[in-house]
């Protein structure tokens, strides 16, 4: 999985470079067009390997959903129905979610919102604001809904070359050619799917790198749905875990641990005295607007990214509408 394909073969027409959630939705969507598609997986750490990822279009402070949101949330349910169809298990659950409110004031606010209010919570839960009930909501465990959609591109004829990291990227008199650490490739097109990260040879968008933790907690069943707010979390088969804060890329904070866990047990009492057992941090990349971008830096070379903590809710839909620029079906 480590090898570049041969130069005397024929170039891919799309090469992608970063395999995270925008690159790998990617893959898939042009692994269906009938293009020849390599993308180039660096491995090492990135925000798209976090424990778990919620799909909540109804975000922020006032709980709306725009319309890229809920796209991209009708997306992501039709993907993971195509891919069950094909015998794979994408690792997406419609589970619904419920978005605790932290205040009265928001509780005022989020009752107007198009959905059922629920005004009290059993246990686990403490909600004494109510909670907004997203019956179309739900998680994805990242791993296996990232492993299935590598799959499923190879399956249709796209090239994975693993532990490959990009290195400069130039231009040539038909399209661009990178240098690797394993070698160089050329293709025709070429889309940046870096994340965080940076290349050198592309003059990448101005964006804010933020920095998140996710902690994990013993006990696979304490949450019998996800739940969304001042802070998120769900349970799965592997356990349950939180996340919510953010910092600037690079601080260390070693209290962020501590005070994730002190807000996710106001949200559910019983995580104060289950065991904390792992912790997670990567680090996004977002605009000042926090919405995403695809632009087309120069001819042939695209920046598909700054998804901030929106990746798996919009990725595929977002990933068709690139591909459909890049080969019109």
């Amino acid at each position: 999985m480590g090898v570049l394909p041969r130069q005397d073969e024929k170039r891919p027409d799309v090469l992608i470079i970063g395999a995270g959630v925008a690159g790998c939705t990617l893959a898939y969507e042009l692994s269906k067009r009938n293009v020849s598609v390599t993308l180039l997986d660096a491995g090492g750490p990135k925000a798209s390997d976090a424990p778990l990822a919620l799909l909540n279009p109804y975000r922020g402070r006032t709980a709306k959903a725009g319309d890229l949101d809920r796209q991209g949330l009708a997306a992501m349910w039709r993907l993971a129905a195509e891919l069950k169809g094909t015998g794979l298990e994408p690792g997406i659950y419609r589970t619904g979610v419920l978005r605790i409110a932290s205040s009265p004031r928001q509780e005022k606010m989020w009752r107007k919102r198009d959905l059922p209010y629920l005004d009290a919570l059993e246990l686990p839960y403490h909600a004494p604001h109510g909670a907004l009930l997203i019956k179309a909501g739900g998680y994805v465990e990242p791993f296996k809904f990232l492993s299935t959609l590598r799959r499923a591109a190879r399956q249709k004829g796209a090239c994975l070359v693993e532990t490959c990291r990009a290195e400069r990227i130039v231009r040539t008199g038909s399209g661009w050619r990178v240098m690797t650490t394993l070698g160089e490739i050329e293709a025709a097109s070429v889309v940046l799917c870096l994340g965080a990260g940076q290349l050198e040879g592309a003059a990448l968008p101005e964006l804010t790198r933020v920095a998140g933790d996710v902690v994990g907690f013993g006990g696979a069943s304490i949450l019998p749905r996800p739940i969304a707010g001042a802070v998120y979390g769900a349970s799965s088969a592997a356990g349950t875990f939180m996340g919510g804060n953010h910092r600037p890329a690079g601080e260390a904070d070693p209290e962020a641990v501590p005070r994730l866990k002190r807000a996710s047990s106001w949200f559910v009492p019983a995580l104060a005295a289950a065991p904390l057992t792992s912790s997670w941090t990567g680090v996004r990349a977002k605009r000042r607007d926090n919405r995403p971008l695809i632009t087309e830096l120069m001819p042939g070379l695209w920046f598909y990214g700054a998804l901030g903590g929106r990746g798996f809710l919009c990725a595929a839909h977002l990933s068709k509408e690139l591909a459909e620029r890049l080969v019109p079906e």
